[in-house]
């Protein structure tokens, strides 16, 4: 696996972040049981290449591996939309481990949070940093918080309720760019309203990893 963790519930990361359980507590498979199963597990190793024919699976650092079955499970990776200063530090995803560490780090009381999704993993993290004492605003391009979800009377309901925990919902608008320096101060969106931001949260959907599987 390319991340440095043993394997994890991804789904409670906002739980992490909202300080409702602890990194140790999503784990699903401590390293002990690797061992004891007899699996030789191999993290921070991020497989750059499979070949077919010889039946080996190389990693970016090197190590090659044979193979007789070979089981592709690379799951997804955060969609980056085509906004500029996406570079900027202070622009986070949230999709792992290392990501809501991340957050944790660089939220806290006064903290100027901008989400750019309302889709489910967006408000999770928004809440997560509202948890945190954040002020948090979202930014959806749709007309209604998630709309793949809900119909637009859930969504319109969902929309009440989030802003009755604080947190600000501006719908049916797009973000144009990451404004600042070399660090986040602010997001422009599309119609010029600008809002003051020091961390910008990006959970605008998902990309499964295919490229692998392509390249074999």
């Amino acid at each position: 696996g390319d991340e440095t963790h043993v394997n994890y519930n991804r789904i409670l990361l906002s739980s992490v972040l909202a300080g409702e359980r602890a990194a140790d507590e999503i784990t699903l498979n401590p390293v002990e049981w690797y061992v004891r199963n007899d699996i030789a597990l191999h993290v921070g190793a991020r497989v750059g290449g499979v070949d077919p024919v010889l039946k080996t699976v190389t990693t970016e650092d090197g190590r090659c591996t044979r193979y007789d079955k070979l089981l592709l499970a690379t799951g997804s990776a955060p969609f980056m939309p085509p906004i500029e200063g996406l570079d900027k530090d202070g622009v986070l995803a949230f999709r792992t481990l290392d990501d809501t560490r991340a957050l944790l780090a660089r939220s806290g009381r006064g903290v100027k949070a901008v989400v750019i999704g309302g889709g489910l993993l967006g408000l999770e993290a928004a809440r997560g940093l509202q948890v945190q004492q954040c002020d948090v605003t979202v930014v959806h391009l749709m007309p209604t918080l998630m709309e793949r979800q809900l119909d637009s009377t859930g969504g319109a309901y969902l929309k009440d309720k989030m802003e009755a925990l604080g947190i600000a919902v501006l719908l049916g608008c797009s973000t144009k760019a990451i404004l600042g320096g070399t660090r986040v101060e602010g997001v422009e969106l599309a119609d010029g309203r600008r809002i003051a931001a020091d961390l910008v949260i990006v959970a605008a959907g998902i990309r499964p990893n295919v490229e692998l599987g392509r390249k074999a």
